[in-house]
């Protein structure tokens, strides 16, 4: 698949990139406290006003109750809410389509049990799953990479039955297909099946499901933010005046959690974190719909005329006589 003719896919890529990197380096250019402010004086030093204080050409995001720059904490948190969605995602993918092509391939007695078993995955919500697990983790600002991977392993596995059934169903439909079914009358075994005619196939699936799960990620995250569920844990210092845990990496969907009661009385607040993590997965699917839309809806038929003419002359040299003729041409 190239990339480089999908251009909606590379300027969503150069903006998450663009934001990465703005995050990594704000400690060598951003204020440890956010422009922490207590109270706000104009040029005489009269006191004009008192956090949270709305949106102004120097605040484009506002301030918060703690009187902290909230564009400054959410480029910040920035580096935690991609890296940990992307890293659930890897993972995921990895361990999941990894155990669904061994069931599909090398277990296939026990493929129907499994897909059984991992049906009460899809009925029951992740969040329900996640929560009882995941609530132990939260923590100050001790341990904070400790319980990072923790969570990430709690949020990983819950997705991973998910993408084992996609996986299987793929495979199973892929493996009803005629030049697969040639391969495997003329002798060949799963693994070469697996390198050179699947392969391509899961490549292309393997980043379309990657992108759905990693909005699912994201929308997880965001639910356990609403629970006050913060990824990294929390800080000794509370929301001022609310008694609200503070979240120590300002993760987006920390930051939406800990204001999430602030619509009323400082919408900008929450709306902030809330319209840039809404802005972060429209550019997820807005990928994921491009790649889709290029994929070939007949892959199976148009790999078979991309053989190049080595392979062909390599198939006609070991064309077999006979009975077989017939098979090997309705293979090619």
């Amino acid at each position: 698949m190239n990339l480089l003719k999908y251009k909606r896919t590379i300027v969503g890529i150069l903006l998450l990139a663009g934001l990465l990197i703005l995050s990594f380096l704000y400690p060598m250019y951003g204020p440890k406290d956010f422009g922490k402010m207590t109270f706000i004086y104009d040029g005489n030093g009269k006191l004009i006003g008192v956090p949270p204080l709305p949106p102004s050409f120097e605040h484009p995001f506002g301030i918060d109750r703690n009187g902290q720059d909230i564009l400054l904490m959410m480029i910040s948190g920035a580096k935690y809410t991609l890296i940990m969605a992307f890293g659930i995602t890897l993972l995921r993918v990895f361990f999941g389509g990894m155990i669904g092509i061994i069931l599909s391939l090398w277990a296939r007695r026990i493929l129907p049990a499994v897909k059984d078993f991992l049906l009460v995955f899809q009925l029951v919500p992740s969040i329900v799953l996640t929560l009882p697990l995941i609530a132990q983790s939260i923590s100050k600002q001790d341990f904070i990479y400790q319980f990072l991977l923790y969570q990430m392993m709690i949020l990983v596995i819950v997705g991973i039955p998910a993408i084992i059934t996609v996986t299987t169903d793929i495979i199973e439909k892929l493996k009803g297909e005629t030049f697969i079914q040639s391969s495997y009358l003329m002798g060949a075994g799963h693994f070469h099946v697996l390198k050179t005619q699947l392969k391509p196939f899961l490549k292309s699936y393997g980043l379309i499901i990657g992108l759905q799960h990693f909005i699912n990620s994201l929308g997880l995250m965001m639910f356990l933010g609403a629970f006050r569920i913060y990824i990294g844990g929390f800080s000794t210092e509370e929301v001022r005046g609310l008694e609200i845990p503070n979240s120590y990496t300002k993760e987006w969907a920390g930051l939406i959690g800990q204001n999430f009661g602030e619509f009323t009385r400082a919408p900008w607040i929450v709306l902030a974190p809330l319209f840039s993590y809404f802005f972060i997965i429209l550019i997820i699917n807005m990928i994921k719909k491009e790649l889709e839309t290029g994929m070939d809806p007949n892959m199976a038929g148009s790999s078979l005329k991309r053989k190049t003419t080595k392979q062909k002359k390599i198939e006609v040299k070991n064309r077999p006589s006979g009975s077989d003729f017939s098979l090997q041409r309705h293979h090619t």
